[in-house]
């Protein structure tokens, strides 16, 4: 924690003592939730609506959250609550947020960050949901803590949970796309061994593979350089690498891949094709919107990037004036033919945002209850399409199908359905349908072919840090990666030889890599206490 926010977390803790000290009963709130009386109680709880405070963001600026938005106003509907919100655009509850966690006066609810909820929860801003939940919402804790990645990304490093997270449907992230239409006018299937696609990008380089008469015209593989995209190559190997981890999990071990020979063998290959001429020249410095250019003017053969991102190029004005234009996901490459493609590359099952119980709540049990309906079935329909017959409507088949209440949206189907509270950031589990619905069908069904066809690896562990360690963990891989980017382009382009490789790795191990390698050890270890391994 750095010294700002341990600034804020004392001058909260010390205005929550004030506040508790003053409070009625004194009953602690974290134990177990209130029951009341019943009889008279829940006679009252009937007639009168239970106010709440609910800060969060609200996703549309234009429509910010009052009671009769759907969403809340259906959750009210059924609680018999009415909430008082405390919302705005992101940027504005940002900066409140910092003011509100300082003050001490917090509200009922928090919809935020979980590492926020996390951090704040050590200090007592929020109440931990383990017991509530074990004892109060089966869903939430099959999503949640039965899963144990769900509840390692979701949990402090104490295996406390201060927040319902939101669960994302799609695991599909990056991967190889290539234009299909480019395939079809040479005559070459989908390449799927890393010999394939030599082979490929050779045939887009020679045969005038966009078929305007200039075979010298294509970039057979070209991708940005910020986070060294061509790298997705390495799951032909079975290495991970990703922007800010560049660790594989394998055989209850971490191996820190850029030091593995496996990931010479990848650079040896990559070094080879951009001698031929396969990978763009500009490869190590190619930025976004350059890229996109080049995309778009029927330049490029294959990249790696968001599926669904480069799948929905072909609705771009720029592209529907090339006749054909189709860039189709490949599978995750593989050495050698009949290998399962697998990869590393996927979207966590937890998305980082949710809401927690404050210290200030005192309708424990009502809120959680309305935590475990939104995390229901029930509450995943309300919280991706709405209400039926007013937002969506069920096609012969079963299907989800918004309505023109969200379809007629002048900015969009995603934008209308964010206007009547959907994918609000709150601890619901997000449907894959609802992807399909503000997509196009191609594009979705390219993201979830991933899935269909089972191509991922184990997700990465989430591993839990001691404050001590995290901060040195990150020291030491900033100085690790600053050198490990500047010596990957080096080694690709050829200016060092790979014969320099095992130097590459003695320099490694003088910035750090050993002291780096018992902290990741250490932390690994704790991390298979804590699931039960």
């Amino acid at each position: 924690m750095n010294q700002r926010w341990k600034m804020i977390a004392v001058w909260a803790m010390a205005l929550l003592l004030v506040l508790t000290s003053t409070a009625c009963g004194g009953t602690d709130k974290g134990s177990a939730p209130e029951t009341g009386n019943n009889g008279d109680n829940a006679k009252q709880e009937t007639q009168e609506k239970t106010k709440l405070s609910l800060f969060i963001v609200s996703r549309s600026p234009d429509a910010l959250y009052t009671n009769d938005t759907l969403t809340w106003k259906t959750i009210g509907e059924k609680f018999n609550v009415e909430f008082d919100f405390i919302t705005g655009d992101n940027t504005t509850m940002s900066e409140k947020f910092r003011f509100t966690m300082a003050s001490g006066d917090y509200p009922d609810i928090v919809a935020g960050q979980l590492k926020d909820m996390n951090q704040f929860g050590k200090d007592g801003a929020f109440i931990p949901l383990n017991d509530l939940i074990e004892q109060y919402a089966p869903s939430i804790k099959k999503h949640v803590i039965d899963d144990k990645d769900a509840f390692m990304q979701t949990s402090d490093d104490e295996g406390m949970i201060y927040g319902v997270p939101m669960m994302s449907a799609i695991r599909t992230s990056s991967g190889p796309m290539v234009r299909q239409d480019w395939l079809d006018r040479l005559g070459l299937p989908m390449p799927e061994t890393i010999d394939e696609w030599h082979a490929t990008l050779k045939a887009f380089k020679e045969q005038d593979a966009n078929g305007n008469g200039d075979p010298n015209d294509e970039i057979p593989f070209d991708a940005e350089a910020e986070g060294h995209w061509f790298i997705g190559f390495l799951d032909a190997w079975g290495l991970n690498w990703d922007w800010d981890n560049r660790w594989t999990e394998e055989n209850g071990k971490l191996i820190y891949t850029p030091t593995d020979p496996r990931f010479k063998e990848f650079l040896e290959v990559m070094n080879r094709w951009y001698g031929e001429g396969l990978l763009d020249r500009e490869l190590m410095t190619r930025q976004k919107t350059d890229l996109d250019t080049l995309l778009l003017n029927n330049r490029v053969g294959a990249t790696n990037h968001w599926i669904g991102h480069i799948a929905g190029f072909k609705n771009k004005a720029e592209a529907q004036q090339i006749e054909g234009f189709d860039y189709q996901v490949a599978p995750p490459p593989v050495l050698n033919k009949g290998d399962k493609p697998l990869t590393h590359k996927q979207q966590k099952s937890v998305i980082q945002l949710g809401w927690g119980i404050t210290a200030n709540n005192k309708h424990v049990d009502l809120t959680m209850k309305i935590f475990e309906y939104v995390n229901s079935d029930e509450g995943q329909i309300l919280f991706n399409f709405g209400k039926e017959g007013d937002t969506y409507t069920l096609d012969a088949n079963g299907d989800y199908q918004y309505t023109d209440k969200v379809t007629s949206s002048p900015d969009g189907i995603y934008n209308g359905l964010l206007r009547f509270g959907g994918q609000a950031w709150i601890g619901f589990r997000q449907h894959p349908y609802y992807e399909k619905l503000i997509a196009d069908e191609d594009s979705f069904n390219q993201m979830y072919s991933y899935i269909e066809k089972d191509y991922f690896r184990p997700p990465y562990p989430t591993l839990k840090y001691s404050e001590e360690d995290s901060e040195r963990f990150g020291e030491l891989t900033t100085q690790l990666n600053t050198y490990i980017d500047e010596m990957v382009s080096k080694f690709v382009i050829g200016q060092v030889p790979l014969s320099k490789f095992d130097e590459f790795v003695s320099q490694l191990k003088k910035l750090g890599l050993d002291e780096l390698q018992q902290i990741q050890d250490r932390t690994y270890d704790r991390y298979k206490e804590m699931i039960g391994q």
